[in-house]
Parts: structure tokens; sequence; C-alpha cells
């Protein structure tokens, strides 16, 4: 089955908490000293995911979205159906308004995250 144990993935879940929580700075914390480089796909792309939302919330919208379009990269079905993940994107959307870059209203676009 794949499973992945050890530290680095119950620091993993500690991030996705953290956001869950709203407790942006503990996720960006603990999130940006995981190395999950031989980590699966999977994980990598959950940690990106929850690193741009944790981002999101602390309306750091550069951060977010080079985070959100790596979990992207590594995932796409994890950014565009998830359901956490489109509100952060619709919500950086909101905040920059008509200065949102292109690749933020392309990402919005396919992940059908628009406000």
């Amino acid at each position: 089955m794949n499973l992945e144990f050890g530290r680095t993935n119950v620091d993993i879940q500690a991030v996705s908490i953290a956001v869950e929580l709203g407790d942006a700075g503990e996720a960006i914390d603990i999130g940006e000293r995981i190395n999950a480089e031989r980590l699966s796909t999977e994980r990598r792309a959950r940690l990106a995911m929850d690193l741009g939302r944790a981002y999101a919330q602390r309306r750091q919208g550069g951060e977010a979205l080079a985070h959100l379009l790596e979990a992207e990269k590594l995932a796409p079905e994890l950014i565009h159906t998830h359901v956490a993940a489109r509100k952060a994107i619709r919500e950086l959307i909101l905040v920059a308004g008509r200065a949102a870059s292109p690749e933020l209203k392309s990402l919005a676009e396919r992940a059908d995250a628009q406000p």
C-alpha cells in the first residue's frame, strides 16, 4: 500500500493540522524546515498545498501561489478538487483584485476557483 511513516510524515501532518486550525505561522515554521525530497509525490504535493494555504492565510500571495503551483505540478487533481485549496485560490484572487497575476488567474481557471 506504499504507506509512509516517520518523523517527516508526522511533521507534514502537523502542517496540515496547523493550517486547518488557522495557525499559518506554525504551519510555515514547520513546513519550511521539512526536507520532503524522498517522499512520495502525493506527500510532497500535500505539503506544498498546505504551505500554499498557510501563506494565503497570511496574505503572502507570491509565496502562496508558488507553493500552490508546485502542488499542482506534482498532483493536479489534488489542487483541482480539494475544497480548501480552491478556497485559498479564490481568496488570493479576491485579495489581489485587478492586480492578480496571469499565473494566479490561470490557476483559478484550471481549478474552477474563480470568485
